[in-house]
């Protein structure tokens, strides 16, 4: 019978969390725990896996014994077995020691398939099952949103992307982590839940799984946090109130808004005292994949801009104009790592850039945060032992000469500074939040590294289903995006044909996504893509903090919505309280002409 193992983490309910800004600590009085959403979508997968194949299926969880009520849901959703790592020894883990703490659990346990959540919704890494994968030497795959059986030691799944869909055959063992969108957990009866209650949850300590406890907890952490801090963003807002006189109100709103594009600086990263060292040589990955590409480039350019000897590292193959580019972006050096299977296999991938820095040495190593770029990092920061920050949306040289990585966390409402006691120093970043600038004149000098295969991953690629994209939200100049305001799936039709009229991108908020209003490709904020339009019109967004945190490097922020409290009012440079049609329809003129200066033929 297939065995099953389940991770899950309890969570704080992220909407309940404020943060005090004298203590810089988040304020968890009365804040509920839950399970981790994602997670119980993979604990509903693994119960279909059960129903249809035939499975035992064991949720393994690690944290304080006061979690134990929680995870007591797991039973009323169905499944068998539910263990908690629970021992001092575990505390103040990072990813790599709870990932090491998990993944021995597991081979306590046996195992053929390993799921979990795509991310926390506290923490938002996206590298535990990478982590925990390398570490069982299991196949990987993540963000899957399908799976099925094609026989009993082999899968069928299919996985999102940042350009589409991929269908893959995989064999077991096998660690995925599942998409939000791969099912819909179903809602356990009132007297399931009472005999969830009744039974018990199986308590681990940290002797059962090792006797060398310096590989659990704060001991076996490489990473830290050095300091959080409000994530809010400050911008000064001058509001108008359409409601009643809108043609002249609106006029005057346009006219605050050409000021402020003409005068309002663009927004920089931070600035900080400390300068990289030129001595010191930091990676910026490059993998197959026009958004992963990109953001190796805006990598590279920050790194060069901050005083790093910034290097290009290619995993697999590099054409005549990814060479060029790279070397126009800021790349002193170019090293390209022949692996033959870089398309498909995470593993090759990880074991030959395993392989490349134990040669060279970097100082610290960058990957896109991508799904392909998430998985390759995790599987080498668990190979390595070495810390990796995930998601990072800045990073800064300190006096110390560490390089701190910037992060999200807990649905956006807190910036985290992480450092990291192991070098090379790793982070994956996220795409679009810095400025890929050509500061070189397009030639470096090319050095190709070694690579020697010592493993195989049992992975197969079917085929592709690639997303026909209408703009490219990364690089757009000008953004329209609509928010759950706008009503229904006819009101994005017409907000996505305005913003066409105007000559801007249209993007669109995750609430309207998860509804199937908007395609998941055009979805801003903290779990869709970080943009930095010169101009960015909210149309009936709320303003939450998990999407602002996705547009805070747009340089003018105009707001549109006709609730006169909403959040997104404290977070514009411009706001027009008016309904959202009234007001394009008044708009729609000015910023023509300010879309055509934007956007010149």
């Amino acid at each position: 019978m297939l065995r099953v193992v389940v991770l899950v983490k309890v969570v704080p309910n992220i909407s309940q969390l404020r943060f005090d800004p004298v203590k810089k600590t988040l304020i968890r009085d009365g804040v509920k725990n839950v399970l981790n959403p994602h997670d119980e979508r993979a604990i509903e997968e693994a119960l279909r896996v059960k129903e249809k194949h035939g499975a035992t299926v064991s949720v393994v969880s690690m944290g304080p014994p006061q979690v134990e009520d929680v995870l007591k849901e797991a039973y009323a959703f169905g499944v068998d077995n539910v263990y908690l790592l629970t021992d001092r020894a575990f505390g103040g883990a990072d990813t790599l020691a709870t990932s090491t703490a998990l993944s021995l659990m597991c081979q306590k346990l046996g195992y053929d398939l390993v799921l979990g959540g795509k991310h926390s919704v506290d923490a938002e890494t996206s590298q535990l099952i990478p982590e925990v994968s390398q570490l069982l030497g299991t196949t990987l795959l993540t963000n899957i949103t399908k799976l099925d059986f094609i026989c009993e030691s082999t899968l069928l799944v299919e996985r999102e992307h940042e350009g589409g869909y991929e269908t893959f055959e995989l064999g077991l063992p096998a660690s995925l982590s599942v998409s939000e969108k791969i099912n819909r957990p179903r809602i356990p009866k009132p007297q399931d839940r009472e005999l969830g209650k009744q039974r018990s949850v199986v308590r681990v300590g940290a002797n059962e799984l090792s006797t060398d406890l310096s590989i659990f907890g704060s001991a076996g952490s490489p990473t830290s946090v050095k300091a959080v801090y409000d994530s809010s963003y400050a911008r000064k807002p001058i509001i108008f109130d359409a409601t009643t006189n809108p043609e002249k109100t609106i006029s005057e709103a346009l006219a605050t808004l050409e000021q402020a594009l003409k005068e309002k600086p663009a927004l920089t990263q931070s600035q900080t005292e400390a300068q990289g060292d030129p001595s010191k040589r930091v990676w910026s990955v490059f993998l197959r994949g026009e958004v992963e590409l990109q953001t190796a480039k805006e990598v590279l350019s920050r790194l060069s801009q901050l005083g790093y000897t910034a290097e290009a590292v290619f995993a697999g193959e590099a054409s005549d104009d990814q060479v060029h580019s790279a070397c126009k972006h800021g790349a002193k050096n170019l090293l390209v790592i022949p692996i033959r299977d870089s398309t498909w296999s995470s593993k090759a991938l990880a074991e030959g850039i395993a392989q490349a820095i134990r040669r060279e040495e970097p100082y610290a190593v960058f990957f896109p945060s991508t799904v392909r770029g998430r998985e390759v990092a995790g599987r080498v920061a668990a190979a390595l032992r070495l810390g990796l920050t995930g998601d990072a949306v800045d990073l800064k040289p300190t006096l110390q000469g560490e390089i701190v990585q910037v992060k999200p966390a807990f649905g956006g409402n807190i910036m985290a500074e992480i450092i990291s006691r192991t070098i090379p120093q790793l982070a994956t970043v996220r795409p679009g939040v810095f400025e890929a600038k050509e500061l070189g004149g397009g030639e470096c000098p090319t050095k190709w590294l070694e690579y020697n295969p010592n493993t195989s991953e049992a992975i197969r690629f079917i085929k592709s289903r690639p997303i026909e994209y209408t703009s490219d939200l990364y690089h757009a100049r000008f953004v329209v995006c609509a928010g759950y305001g706008v009503g229904s799936p006819e009101g994005f039709k017409a907000v996505s044909e305005f913003a066409s009229s105007v000559k801007a991108s249209v993007g669109a908020t995750r609430k309207i996504v998860d509804l199937g209003w908007a395609p998941p490709h055009l979805q801003i904020g903290l779990t869709g893509k970080s943009i930095n339009p010169e101009l960015y019109v909210a149309v009936g967004v709320s303003g939450a903090t998990n999407h602002m945190v996705g547009v805070r490097r747009a340089r003018v922020i105009l707001a549109v919505n006709k609730d006169p409290r909403a959040t997104i009012f404290s977070s514009c440079d411009v706001g027009i309280v008016a309904d959202y049609r009234v007001a394009l329809s008044h708009l729609r003129e000015g910023l023509r002409k300010i879309g055509q200066s934007l956007n010149p033929e």
